[in-house]
């Protein structure tokens, strides 16, 4: 009895992580179309100093698929992460381009949840807001 319970309670504790999202998180907007939102920079906040913020700002938390300085992109990898616990059917990824006159800085967030064999598109509205309110707060004077 005592080894039949040690063994269930060792498949929970290394199955749990694997298994922590039953479903979406909350926070998943399924279907959602992922949409730009407009960040723009303070008059006293020039391109590189809002290049690098925003690079450091994301490189918190994901790895750098691609960022060319010279047009002003920036695209993480997927992220299987939520709430610091890894999630394999679940995946976040941001897209950041600035303005042609380098004078604003357009964000969009990708979710995506695995149900089944297919991943569903949708957007993370808290990670969104996460990114919204750090980069006003680094950059911004308004958003749209």
């Amino acid at each position: 009895m005592k080894k039949s319970a040690l063994l269930w309670l060792s498949a929970v504790l290394l199955c749990g992580p694997l298994v922590a999202l039953a479903g979406p998180p909350k926070t998943f907007l399924r279907g959602q179309a992922s949409q730009w939102h407009v960040v723009e920079l303070r008059q006293d906040v020039d391109f590189d100093h809002a290049w690098d913020a925003v690079f450091d700002t994301l490189i918190e938390d994901f790895d750098l698929a691609m960022a060319i300085k010279e047009d002003g992109y920036i695209r993480t990898e997927w992220l299987y992460s939520y709430g610091g616990r890894y999630a394999f059917q679940y995946r976040l990824r941001v897209t950041v381009r600035f303005a042609p006159d380098r004078r604003s800085v357009r964000l969009r967030t990708d979710a995506q949840f695995k149900d089944g064999d297919n991943w569903v598109m949708g957007v993370d509205s808290r990670l969104l807001t996460t990114l919204k309110t750090d980069l006003m707060g680094k950059l911004g004077r308004t958003t749209r």
